[in-house]
């Protein structure tokens, strides 16, 4: 049994090619046959449309025990000259004991200043004040590093990674601690699209602000 599989995230039909590394997994009410779904298990897919492809990291979070795993999107992988495979995976992270994968984006502007620009200012400082609060609440001693990163301006992106279990289980653990109750927090009700997900665009700033209180040596990879 192959000890590393990479979820690809897809709320609709594309040619998504599988094979022992890749497995696509459904979110947003999505389902398609041969397919793994995130509303199948436990799951917290009444949030998607919140919170964006977290939904499906919660699933492989509590429903997979693979040894390696990742996460990419259905129309974005790690890109090492095409489509990140299990040899360079393994070079990474056992032979060369990289702890991690991950999209460093360096914006002109500020995390927070980007997420205002995609859901509007007002919602957007919502979402920062539920974030912190509950932070401070459930994780204080990561409020100095949310708000550091808030009002940075690099961040690694899309809530892609390649890692070990253990540091997925560790990461999820204080993820999901305080995620959903940030986002209960937010009344996105009347708003567009992009207004609804403003919790999850701050969500996918949470890989940056975990580690900045923990040391791994993070491979930063090109998404293609």
């Amino acid at each position: 049994m192959n000890d590393i599989t990479d979820y690809v995230i897809t709320h609709r039909d594309w040619p998504i090619v599988q094979d022992d590394l890749y497995r696509a997994l459904c979110v947003g009410g999505f389902r398609k046959d041969g397919w793994l779904c995130a509303a199948d298990g436990e799951n917290i897919e009444q949030y998607n449309d919140r919170l964006n492809e977290l939904t499906g990291l919660y699933w492989i979070w509590k429903n997979t025990d693979i040894e390696y795993v990742g996460l990419s999107h259905y129309r974005r992988y790690f890109d090492n000259g095409g489509r990140l495979d299990e040899a360079a995976i393994r070079w990474l992270l056992q032979d060369v004991k990289y702890d991690i994968i991950l999209s460093r984006i360096r914006l002109p502007w500020s995390v927070h200043h980007n997420i205002c620009m995609t859901c509007g200012g007002e919602t957007a400082r919502a979402a920062y004040d539920a974030f912190l609060e509950t932070i401070r609440e459930r994780q204080p001693e990561y409020a100095e590093a949310f708000e550091d990163v808030m009002c940075g301006s690099e961040m690694y992106r899309c809530n892609m990674f390649v890692t070990r279990r253990e540091i997925m289980d560790r990461f999820c653990g204080w993820l999901f601690s305080f995620l959903t109750e940030a986002a209960d927090k937010v009344d996105v009700s009347g708003l567009g699209f992009y207004g609804k997900r403003v919790c999850g665009y701050v969500g996918e700033a949470m890989w940056t602000v975990w580690l900045k209180r923990h040391r791994l040596n993070v491979y930063d990879m090109w998404i293609g």
